[in-house]
């Protein structure tokens, strides 16, 4: 019973403020990644297949998606790219909604194994997974052999990084052998338009680091979770403009001079 009065708030009753609050304290995910409920749902017209006990997946099934204005303002702006490069993809829910758009490539890069099955399954159950491109990689500043970290008591995989001290050792139960690849190395495009998201879990500066050919060669917009000023002054001074925006479940404002770790990007 409190996990379909949950279902319903979360998805019948519009957006308000503690929304989540009030579904997680009906029906939080647990702890033990896999100890959830499997289902398959709507999402943004998709199948998608999750457990209640991940994170992202509770997500789509109690909200219809965590991040549901980040999905709108891309879908605002999509029509005019080309490419959409989907790096740190996790189960695939910011990049699957645009997947059935004609003459749009999305190219994901996932290096967690969980994550990476549960992203190419949800673009094959809706038979598009052959018109995309998906990397099992993480993306730096070289190509090198390294370890991702995580914790399969962790109900967000998307926590998972290449960088183990980004949580205390205690947050971390496992690790995954990974390559890791430079961007420049694997696509060499120019004048293209090209719709970039990052979120790597406090590599971004490596990440960006790695992509400066794609950067500087094509007309990007980027959406960039980060709260490296440094980083964010680098990109300024090579020509791109920034934006802090705030989403909300149906919409997005944009804040002025006001950091936050939501930021788009854009050097045309």
């Amino acid at each position: 019973m409190r996990k379909r009065i949950a279902y319903l708030i979360g998805n019948k009753l519009p957006y308000f403020y503690g929304k989540s609050t009030l579904i997680r304290s009906l029906y939080s995910p647990d702890k033990d990644l896999n100890s959830g409920e499997k289902f398959l749902t709507n999402y943004y017209g998709f199948k998608y297949e999750g457990i209640t006990s991940q994170y992202q997946d509770w997500g789509v099934y109690f909200l219809g998606g965590l991040e549901k204005g980040l999905v709108n303002y891309i879908q605002s702006e999509i029509s005019n790219f080309k490419y959409f490069f989907d790096i740190g993809s996790n189960t695939g829910t910011i990049s699957l909604p645009f997947s059935s758009k004609r003459d749009l490539k999305i190219i994901c890069f996932e290096p967690l194994e969980y994550n990476f099955k549960k992203l190419t399954r949800n673009y094959e159950i809706n038979n598009v997974l052959d018109n995309h491109i998906f990397h099992k990689i993480a993306l730096s500043n070289k190509s090198e052999s390294n370890y991702i970290y995580f914790s399969d008591k962790d109900n967000n995989t998307g926590s998972a990084s290449l960088d183990p001290k980004l949580k205390s050792i205690n947050d971390y139960n496992n690790k995954e052998k990974v390559l890791v690849e430079k961007l420049d190395n694997l696509y060499d495009l120019k004048n293209e338009n090209i719709f970039i998201k990052i979120d790597v879990e406090g590599l971004e500066d490596k990440v960006i680091e790695g992509s400066s050919e794609i950067l500087k060669n094509n007309n990007v917009l980027m959406y960039l979770e980060t709260l490296n000023n440094s980083l964010l002054n680098n990109l300024k001074n090579n020509n791109f403009k920034i934006f802090y925006p705030l989403f909300y479940e149906k919409k997005y404002i944009f804040k002025n001079k006001q950091l936050s770790n939501n930021v788009i990007l854009k050097n045309y």
